[in-house]
């Protein structure tokens, strides 16, 4: 039932853009698609959401930034993971998908995720954060090499940037969007951070994580 309902939503989207309406519901229209697709069982399977909080090593009452939160997949077990002391800030360019992750947030009554409506080109974080998290979202951002050195002033000494991200196996569909591990290094090399942990029980997917021990803040 649950994959007749996604069939039928993307035929929904493909009748829309035909009929050139898509652009006025733009945020709706994907809202709805992610919504039915990102937390499908075996997509979350294959991310194994508690490995990966648990491999990050967050404390208590520290700041994380969860970058193309999306339906706050990973948001809400990083919220448990940074306790009441801490924040989460979901951070997406869809403000449906935002509204959707503070509305399921105050159902569960998880008043530590702020959700930040941010720029193509800009988390737009409201102050420097010890972690900020790319699941499946780093691929969707154009000039990254740009983008990651940016993130420096997001970032406390020591702060770190995890990414997971579809691996060279993948077979995902935006396969074109596709960056390689090599390149990512070379990126994050630039920008002065160094690789503290290297990952590879994510499904397709390569899970990395970097450390700024220069950045400003």
């Amino acid at each position: 039932m649950r994959k007749l309902k996604s069939i039928l939503l993307i035929l929904l989207i493909v009748v829309l853009v035909a009929a050139g309406l898509a652009w006025k519901y733009q945020d709706w229209v994907m809202a709805q698609l992610y919504l039915n697709t990102m937390e499908w069982e075996g997509r979350v399977a294959s991310l194994k959401v508690d490995q990966v909080i648990e491999e990050l090593q967050i404390e208590a009452g520290q700041r994380v930034a969860d970058v193309g939160a999306g339906t706050g997949l990973f948001s809400r077990p990083l919220a448990g993971a940074v306790g009441e002391e801490g924040i989460v800030y979901a951070v997406d360019i869809n403000s449906e998908l935002l509204q959707h992750i503070e509305n399921r947030a105050q159902r569960e009554g998880m008043g530590n995720i702020r959700t930040v409506l941010c720029a193509e080109d800009d988390p737009l974080l409201p102050e420097p954060v010890d972690l900020i998290f790319f699941c499946d979202s780093l691929h969707h951002i154009a000039d990254r090499d740009v983008y990651l050195k940016n993130l420096r002033r997001y970032l406390k000494p020591g702060g770190r940037v995890a990414v997971i991200d579809f691996g060279e196996d993948s077979p995902h569909l935006m396969s074109s969007m596709k960056f390689s591990l090599p390149e990512l290094e070379r990126w994050m090399t630039a920008a002065e951070y160094r690789l503290v942990g290297s990952h590879d029980f994510v499904g397709d997917n390569f899970f990395v994580i970097y450390q700024c021990d220069s950045c400003p803040q």
